[in-house]
């Protein structure tokens, strides 16, 4: 019997989770149990996706090692950037860019977030008509990388109700072709997003968000 007391109990817990993650850019160095990386995972794994093709796929990396070099990847991928002639003069904003696109590296944990391709009937319908790319993305919007989003959200808000600190990052993926090498992904994988994971070193509470009125439209 459904008991209306106990779901709304439930649905306070979550949203006590939903509501108090923070993004959390500096990290304890106490390890992240595996056990506990595999429960968030297995939370994550309930996102809903289009076509339940699952298309996501994780590597959690504890080892420091590894993590040293996933940043060197980073880094060579900006120092190539930096040599760029179209972004002579812009040393500052690279500078900046290294600090915010490297910080994954000093958590005890990083989770590598990898996209398989997805074609639904809908998109081979697009292809035979041969439509551009942008158009495509336009008409479909990347179900794929909606899919895997989902899943990176709800990893976020494990982790928080787990009581740990994580960031969704996506400025590394400027590596995406030397990570993937160097964690041995899978050929078709494409890298989306690193999630750091650790116990937070500092407060770091929500961030503030537009008003509802602002977002919201009922018609």
């Amino acid at each position: 019997m459904d008991d209306p007391t106990t779901r709304r109990l439930e649905l306070a817990k979550l949203a006590e989770s939903v509501r108090g993650r923070a993004s959390v850019r500096r990290y304890l160095p106490d390890p992240v149990p595996r056990a506990q990386v595999t429960a968030m995972v297995e939370l994550a794994v309930r996102a809903a996706n289009a076509g339940n093709a699952q298309m996501w796929r994780f590597i959690a990396v504890d080892d420091a090692a590894t993590r040293a070099a996933l940043r060197g990847a980073v880094d060579d991928a900006l120092d190539a950037m930096a040599a760029w002639p179209e972004l002579a003069g812009k040393g500052k904003e690279i500078k900046a860019l290294r600090a915010y696109a490297t910080f994954f590296a000093d958590a005890p944990l990083v989770l590598a977030v990898f996209a398989l391709p997805y074609a639904s009937r809908a998109d081979e319908m697009l292809d035979a008509r041969g439509v551009s790319r942008e158009e495509h993305d336009r008409l479909r919007a990347r179900p794929d990388l909606q899919s895997v989003g989902a899943a990176v959200q709800l990893f976020c808000t494990a982790a928080h109700a787990l009581g740990y600190g994580a960031c969704w990052m996506t400025a590394p993926v400027l590596a995406a072709p030397a990570i993937e090498t160097l964690l041995g992904a899978e050929p078709a994988a494409r890298l989306a997003a690193l999630v750091p994971v650790g116990r937070s070193a500092v407060a770091a509470p929500p961030s503030s968000r537009h008003p509802l009125a602002d977002v919201l439209e009922f018609r």
